[in-house]
């Protein structure tokens, strides 16, 4: 089995003359990934093409090493998700209509309703699970999503918004339900949302989109880097390699930053202090053109993902 969960090489989605994707390459190990992204980023499409809902206009997609183009039922197989809007079987209870997605995933009948009867206990919906869907609160509604996402028994979780709507009860009770899943049952999440302190709380990594191309890719640690104090430094151009060179001996790490002249400077272990960074400019020559903290939360190295040319 591969080790890559999800490969994204050149990736192209479009709809007629309009182009949701351009070529989009990214990889997913595996654990919990945050799709971000501002309305008409790209997210839905990805989704859908990694679904095998959207045939590529170029490029390809692999879920666990198999092509989504070639192997798409078998992958299915192994994939749930849970849309945003509301998709149930109305007219019939809760239990039957999982039962009946069940056993078109493969369940005998038999074994369908207890599997049913299961997810809806564990998304809390046991005692409510003989009503019509159609009579449930939207809370409940998001939870049934989420059981019909789980009845059978997935590798790869996707959700789409899945507290979208919810109060902060019944978000709480969403965001506890798909962090059990993930750590008590190691099923790979992919989720797609526009709360950041959802993706905060489930991710260990985040995909950045804006206009249908990919502008981060990597740990939700390394975005948010600055959370250790790190420091935007801003210098001459011919000033970079030297001053690069010169905070690496230090013990620093450094990343160039997103505009020109400009580096980042963080520690694993401690703030970089202002100070500090004047003293090192001033041992190696190189005036310092302007310092600032780096982003502070993923709110900030969202933002600041979606400025960066």
């Amino acid at each position: 089995m591969s080790d890559k969960v999800l490969e994204l090489q050149g990736l192209v989605v479009s709809y007629g003359s309009f182009t949701a994707l351009h070529g989009v390459d990214a990889i997913f190990h595996g654990g919990a990934l945050g799709l971000l992204g501002p309305n008409g980023a790209g997210k839905s499409s990805m989704m859908r093409s990694i679904l095998g809902l959207v045939r590529p206009a170029g490029g390809s997609v692999k879920v666990l090493g198999e092509d989504t183009q070639t192997a798409g039922a078998q992958l299915r197989r192994r994939i749930g998700y849970m849309p945003e809007r509301d998709a149930y079987i109305g007219g019939i209870s809760g239990v039957r209509g999982l039962a009946q997605l069940a056993e078109l995933c493969g369940f005998q009948p038999e074994d369908a309703m207890l599997r049913a009867h299961d997810v809806l206990h564990f998304v809390g919906l046991g005692e409510e699970r003989y009503r019509d869907v159609s009579t449930y609160s939207l809370g409940m509604r998001q939870r049934y999503k989420l059981a019909a996402a789980l009845v059978h028994d997935p590798d790869i979780l996707f959700l789409d918004e899945p507290t979208n709507g919810l109060d902060p009860q019944n978000r709480v009770r969403m965001l506890g339900l798909v962090e059990r899943v993930s750590k008590d049952h190691g099923i790979h999440l992919i989720l797609a949302s526009h709360l950041l302190p959802d993706v905060e709380r489930l991710c260990n990594e985040v995909w950045v989109l804006d206009k249908g191309h990919m502008k981060h890719t990597g740990s939700l640690a390394e975005l948010t880097a600055a959370a250790r104090g790190a420091k935007r430094v801003r210098v001459e151009m011919d000033s970079v390699k030297p001053f690069e060179k010169a905070a690496s001996d230090e013990g620093l790490d450094v990343e160039i930053g997103r505009v020109n002249g400009e580096l980042v400077l963080s520690h694993p272990e401690r703030i970089v202090e202002p100070n500090a960074v004047f003293a090192l400019a001033q041992k190696a020559g190189i005036p310092i053109l302007g310092i600032k903290d780096a982003a502070r939360s993923l709110e900030d190295a969202f933002l600041e993902t979606l400025e960066a040319e």
